[in-house]
């Protein structure tokens, strides 16, 4: 189709080079933005604008789209999101891994959720999506937003805690909660199937939750029951949910934990391309990092220790009965996590998030439990039994070589699996995963400029077009007349990551420029003030 260039523009961005989203090769020349779309494309010297930027040779890509992140924790008391915008982020999925913030309550069911917002001086103020999405709306928002219905919330609202199966009046009450939320403009189903209570949930209830999301045109999109030793069986299990309800699946933060499965994912990338050979969407995304993030709990306890609260979890290890069984089923299965010999377990296990004892953030189990004259083990069971919060843990279990396999995939979006924030945040003293600032710049400093593992063009097509058409966002994700005007202008010798394990609060570098819906919402290292982000929602 072609269009007429025209004569004025409200912003005009000059003597760039387009890297477009579609994985073409870049190619110089002109953005012309008028409200809050794409308007011309190319050489558009003789047009005149309200506002003109020289970019002086730096790339302008789409806004790029973080397709896993847990931003909806934090939305709604930090609606700048600044940690996203320094990454180039202009649109954010949130809803993953079984948790959505929209379906909370203000009920104990979900008080580790009002924990996390109390911290920050927040509180749920809402008890749906339509009631979340508002709240949003009246503050305002700087990057897109984007949600999935949380198998796990759901199962919260309708069953609590409970590590049952669901009744059939349960799941009934669960496929209408599903419902509600895909008609609020929800984009699919998340599940978290490593954290209780999701993990108590069997195929035939995530068969029937996707049975819903189908009729109205979604996604499955899941954080799998087990990414180390039982990976393929895990990975099997998303494909038959997948096809028995006949709906696009989506593998979440695609990994092999644990050096003992390294190289699994050449197996689980060979079961992609068979489902997709046979005509099934399955897609997946990642993080470019060698270290995962998640509950210390689950990375040590069976899964039915962690059943209930962590106060029902830590009255378990208390007890001397549960703790023996505990204890003998976790060496029965990793007979090495009694050792503190290098090169074991817990000197890749870093404490990141422990409110009760600060003072052991950034610091390994093994340098712990050595300082204590602890075996490791004992170690972080008498931790967890102690523990009245949320306890994170950092591991460091993940190879290098399986990134750069699931990377090349031409399947693979990045998502960040993080939560928006700034540098001045109240928890900005823990040692959370750096890919909350990171993930989108290192992989242009990495995988980029360092390894040569993809193109600066591939990137950003993983970044952008791909995710976009992942989630129907026809009008985003691409440089385009007609397109809405999220765009980033960055530096391709200077992007990159600069916050690490050590020290995780830092902003990337080499992003100049992100336009939101054709505002400006990052510029000269900082978020502005202009909370141009919309709510998007799924339309069948």
């Amino acid at each position: 189709m072609s269009h007429t260039t025209p004569q004025h523009v409200d912003t005009l961005l000059k003597n760039g080079v387009l890297v477009d989203g579609t994985g073409r090769p870049a190619y110089r020349g002109d953005i012309g933005v008028t409200g809050d779309k794409i308007v011309a494309l190319g050489d558009l010297t003789h047009v005149t604008s309200s506002v003109e930027r020289d970019v002086n040779g730096h790339h302008i890509a789409p806004g790029f789209i973080d397709i896993h992140t847990h931003s909806d924790i934090s939305i709604t008391y930090d609606p700048l999101q600044s940690s996203a915008l320094a990454m180039g982020v202009t649109t954010q999925v949130t809803g993953n891994c079984g948790l959505s913030m929209g379906l909370v309550q203000n009920s104990d069911v979900f008080d580790m959720e009002r924990r996390w917002l109390a911290l920050h001086g927040a509180r749920i103020r809402w008890s749906n999506f339509e009631e979340h999405f508002r709240q949003i709306s009246d503050t305002g928002i700087a990057t897109n937003y984007l949600t999935l219905v949380g198998h796990g919330s759901v199962r919260k609202r309708v069953m609590g805690l409970s590590p049952n199966l669901p009744t059939r009046s349960e799941l009934a009450q669960m496929q209408a909660e599903v419902a509600k939320g895909m008609e609020s403009g929800a984009f699919g189903l998340s599940s978290g199937l490593e954290y209780p209570p999701a993990s108590f949930a069997n195929e035939d209830e995530l068969v029937a939750l996707c049975n819903t999301v189908a009729e109205y045109g979604g996604l499955y999109a899941t954080h799998l029951r087990n990414e180390g030793d039982t990976l393929i069986e895990a990975v099997q299990e998303a494909l038959n949910i997948s096809e028995r309800a006949s709906l696009p699946l989506q593998l979440s933060h695609h990994k092999a934990e644990g050096q003992a499965n390294w190289g699994k994912v050449t197996q689980t990338l060979q079961m992609i391309d068979a489902a997709r050979a046979k005509g099934r969407d399955v897609q997946l995304d990642q993080y470019p990092y060698t270290a995962f993030m998640t509950a210390l709990a689950v990375q040590t306890l069976p899964a039915w220790a962690n059943a209930g609260s962590v106060q029902e979890v830590a009255k378990r290890l208390q007890d001397p009965q549960a703790r023996a069984k505990i204890t003998a089923e976790i060496r029965a299965k990793n007979p090495s996590w009694d050792s503190l010999e290098p090169g074991t377990h817990w000197h890749n296990v870093q404490i990141g998030i422990c409110r009760g004892k600060p003072e052991y953030e950034g610091k390994t189990v093994a340098v712990l439990a050595a300082a204590a004259g602890s075996n490791p083990l004992d170690f972080v069971l008498d931790l967890l039994a102690q523990a009245h919060d949320f306890i994170a843990a950092v591991n460091f279990a993940i190879g290098e070589e399986d990134i750069a396999r699931v990377l090349q995939h031409p399947f693979t979006s990045i998502g960040s699996d993080g939560v928006g924030t700034n540098i001045n945040t109240a928890t900005n003293t823990e040692k959370i995963h750096p890919r909350t600032y990171g993930t989108f710049p290192r992989v242009f400093a990495r995988y980029v400029r360092e390894l040569g593992i993809l193109t600066e063009e591939q990137a950003v097509h993983k970044m952008t077009l791909l995710p976009a058409n992942r989630l129907g966002l026809h009008d985003r994700g691409r440089l385009a007349v007609g397109a809405y005007a999220d765009i980033v202008v960055y530096d391709p010798n200077t992007i990159g990551d600069t916050a690490t394990f050590d020290n995780p609060h830092r902003y990337a570098q080499g992003i100049h420029l992100a336009l939101v819906n054709g505002r400006t919402a990052w510029e000269n290292g900082q978020a502005t003030q202009n909370r141009s982000g919309a709510i998007l929602r799924h339309r069948p």
